[in-house]
């Protein structure tokens, strides 16, 4: 299990998530029913985008 701290821009609050998979850049994480793409980690610190919607995803 992986936990994980992120931060949305210009908010001054962070989320704390778990996920049974290594995150990593450019990936896109679905908490509730909000979408968030990662855009960097930077010292452990997710920095996420939020998405308004997903046409298709490929593993």
């Amino acid at each position: 299990m992986f936990y994980y701290k992120g931060a949305l821009p210009r908010v001054d609050n962070f989320i704390y998530f778990k996920s049974e998979v290594k995150l990593n850049q450019h990936d896109v994480v679905v908490l509730d029913d909000r979408k968030y793409f990662i855009d960097s980690i930077e010292e452990g610190l997710l920095i996420l985008q939020r998405v308004g919607s997903i046409v298709s995803v490929s593993v």
